[in-house]
């Protein structure tokens, strides 16, 4: 596999490490809310970039119908399942009424974060057919493509919630949706197209880091000002379709992809392998580890304990994970 993927993976799964360990403190205003801002901010692009790499790496593929779905099926239902029934099982042991297992995965996400499965598993329904488009489309096709996409999945709905909510609003496209029936040009799908777009390009490294980089900063700002101007915590600016958390993703692929190829080491291979078991466990290592045990702020230095935390948390999950790679029937699903 090329580095640039591989490493990308590792770094977007630090991020979402990162971000849910300092956004535990985010939602009041107090000595710890500017630090959980600026990390939150600066790892907000994680879950855009997850999308982005399976563009990179599906839409320009040629394979059978058959053989998409089943390394499709194995490589996230698999894992859905697993970490589905295991969040029940912890919540059952916590005396969190669960109901019907069955119905309780059929319906959604049984954990937060799980939610990425869902959405990856749908986005994977129209591969088939978006890989048609981006194969044989030319490139100022695409190029329409993302900017009506970016349009009505980012911008519009961005003022639409600025201008249209008194509150802490969220991103929906509305009219677009309701009257012109744009919603193919909506939701995650348009990261995967851009990150197959993007990979394609030669852009040099140190312009997708500056684009990374302000857009970051813009997001941490802009969020410091809506809170401001609402008088309580708001995260509108960093939903993952917020205009700014569209470049950051963007500057982020770039300055990895304006890398030279070259193949990754064995490894940057394990790591990135254990990446989805990490995403998939870390939610628990960080009530088990940092939480339970009163571990959050463990030296009082605001804007160190959450890279401490996150560190902690990854490098937990990762050795889990990593244990349970070593028995090649649970490689799968993990």
């Amino acid at each position: 596999m090329d580095r640039r993927i591989d490493g990308l993976r590792v770094v977007a799964c630090f991020m979402v490490v990162l971000l849910h360990v300092s956004s535990a403190h985010i939602h009041e205003f107090g000595p710890t809310w500017w630090s959980a801002n600026v990390w939150d901010g600066l790892s907000r692009a994680c879950v855009p970039l997850f999308f982005m790499l399976s563009g990179s790496t599906l839409l320009g593929r040629s394979e059978t119908l058959t053989d998409f779905f089943r390394k499709r099926a194995l490589r996230i239902l698999l894992p859905l399942l697993l970490w589905s029934c295991f969040y029940l099982w912890w919540l059952q042991h916590n005396h969190v009424p669960t109901g019907n297992w069955v119905l309780a995965i059929l319906r959604g996400p049984t954990m937060f974060h799980l939610w990425y499965f869902y959405a990856i598993a749908g986005l994977y329904l129209f591969m088939p057919v978006m890989r048609r488009f981006y194969q044989n489309g030319t490139q100022q096709e695409k190029l329409f493509f993302l900017a009506v996409w970016f349009l009505v999945a980012s911008v519009y709905p961005t003022l639409q919630g600025l201008y249209g909510d008194d509150a802490c609003g969220y991103l929906r496209a509305g009219i677009l949706d309701d009257v012109y029936h744009l919603q193919h040009f909506g939701g995650y799908l348009g990261y995967m197209v851009l990150g197959a777009y993007l990979a394609e390009r030669r852009i040099a490294w140190q312009k997708g880091a500056a684009l990374f980089a302000v857009s970051a900063a813009g997001t941490i700002l802009l969020t410091y000002w809506l809170s401001r101007r609402l008088g309580a915590p708001c995260e509108f600016f960093h939903l993952y379709l917020s205009p700014l958390v569209v470049f950051a993703a963007a500057g982020a692929f770039i300055a990895f992809f304006g890398q030279p190829a070259g193949q990754s080491s064995a490894r940057l291979q394990w790591l990135s392998g254990c990446t989805l078991g990490v995403y998939g466990l870390h939610p628990f290592v960080i009530d088990r580890l940092l939480i339970s045990r009163g571990w959050m702020n463990p030296t009082g230095w605001v804007w160190l304990d959450p890279v401490i935390g996150t560190v902690a948390v990854f490098l937990a999950s990762l050795a889990v994970i990593g244990l349970i790679r070593v028995i090649r029937p649970l490689r799968a699903m993990v």
